[in-house]
């Protein structure tokens, strides 16, 4: 396989894709280590509350027939969509926290916009990516333990879903669709920050 250089055209990869890196095309790029050092020693932190009571959580239906769609908010990437007799759940997190450790890491400071006694059946499970505020184990394995979802993963997530016992039905491959990365942090130990395959 011959991956060309930036700047060059080849129509197996995505504009956004230099050969070995996702980005994002006329945006500021991340900050390199020692701006990234420089902020952290010289900024305060702002103080915010430990939980905001302001969600008011949604029962949705069961079920939405027709073209009508309905789409919840459920918190950060979680999404319930609804139409023709289908739901869809986008990276859920019903978790505490966003890590690996439940003793550890961010914590929830809202609660999720739907209950989890009042989530309708779910038909696919989209991942996005295997960071931790997207991919969470714990939510999944409650999810599959009711037996009734179909899980939607890029390639290395499905691998990380059947280690963890989890049966991921579907490993997308990167020619199948397009994915424009965002940059965020929690990442996974042993994950390739924005490679191929891993979004």
């Amino acid at each position: 396989m011959v991956i060309h250089a930036e700047g060059t055209s080849d129509p197996r990869f995505p504009k956004h894709f230099d050969g070995k890196r996702f980005y994002n095309p006329d945006a500021p790029q991340a900050p390199g280590f020692f701006e990234v050092l420089r902020w952290k020693l010289t900024s305060r932190p702002e103080l915010s509350p430990s939980f905001i009571s302001d969600v008011e959580q949604s029962t949705p239906p069961r079920s939405v027939e027709g073209s009508t769609l309905r789409i919840t908010l459920v918190n950060h990437s979680t999404v319930l969509l609804q139409q023709w007799g289908f739901n869809i759940l986008t990276d859920p997190i019903w978790s505490e926290r966003a890590s690996p450790l439940s003793w550890i890491g961010p914590r929830r400071r809202r609660k999720p916009g739907i209950s989890w006694e009042d989530l309708p059946r779910i038909d696919a499970v989209l991942i996005s990516h295997d960071h931790y505020d997207h991919l969470d184990l714990p939510t999944l394995r409650r999810l599959a333990a009711r037996a009734d979802s179909t899980f939607i993963v890029p390639a290395r997530g499905a691998r990380l879903l059947r280690s963890a016992r989890i049966g991921a039905r579907s490993g997308v491959g990167l020619g199948r669709f397009i994915v424009t990365p965002g940059l965020h942090h929690p990442l996974r130990p042993g994950s390739a920050f924005l490679q191929p395959g891993n979004l």
